[in-house]
């Protein structure tokens, strides 16, 4: 990428995150997949509950339910005909972090992890979504990483490097940190 190119995608990044960016005082449920449903203690005590909250827990229920990440990320590598040494070289990550996540059932990932992992797998936003939310995480707009990450994916640019690179250029820490020591890729 030449640095003309660089500067133009930094521009970008700043204008999406810009326009995106809501302070933390305002993250509602429904960023996190919930919905506006409040349940309320009494009500939950008397039967009483509305058909929004009697929804949100079939979801929460169901999602239980669901395979857990590791399933689920395995299901996507399978899916999406990857070797495991071109997953984990393409999301950034060192074939024995891999082999952890791959093999040890109770390994719980960061999110900078599961956000490696949906780069490296070349997700789209719904499927970096579902990822996430079986680790037990979401995409919101209070987070300005977030929002990078998320530019990057609906525009199908799956370079963890490049990711890495935007978010260090704005004064943000990395979503993979193992190559830093070696400089970042030769400069892009």
């Amino acid at each position: 990428m030449t640095k003309q190119e660089k500067d133009a995608l930094l521009r970008a990044v700043r204008r999406y995150v810009k326009r995106n960016y809501k302070p933390e005082d305002s993250i509602s449920f429904s960023a996190i997949g919930i919905g506006p449903a409040v349940i309320a203690p009494r009500k939950f005590d008397k039967g009483t509950l509305s058909e929004a909250a009697k929804e949100a827990l079939q979801r929460g229920i169901q999602q239980m339910m669901a395979p857990g990440f590791r399933e689920l990320l395995l299901d996507f590598i399978q899916k999406k005909g990857l070797r495991n040494a071109e997953l984990y070289q393409r999301s950034d990550i060192t074939k024995a972090h891999f082999s952890k996540i791959k093999n040890d059932e109770d390994y719980h990932p960061s999110k900078d992890t599961v956000l490696a992992l949906a780069l490296g797998l070349k997700l789209t936003f719904d499927e970096t979504q579902e990822l996430l939310n079986r680790a037990g995480y979401a995409l919101t707009k209070s987070s300005k990483t977030d929002l990078i990450v998320t530019y990057f994916i609906r525009r199908q640019i799956y370079n963890v490097d490049e990711v890495n690179e935007i978010l260090d250029e704005m004064g943000l820490p990395t979503i993979t940190n193992h190559r830093k020591s070696h400089e970042r890729k030769e400069e892009w």
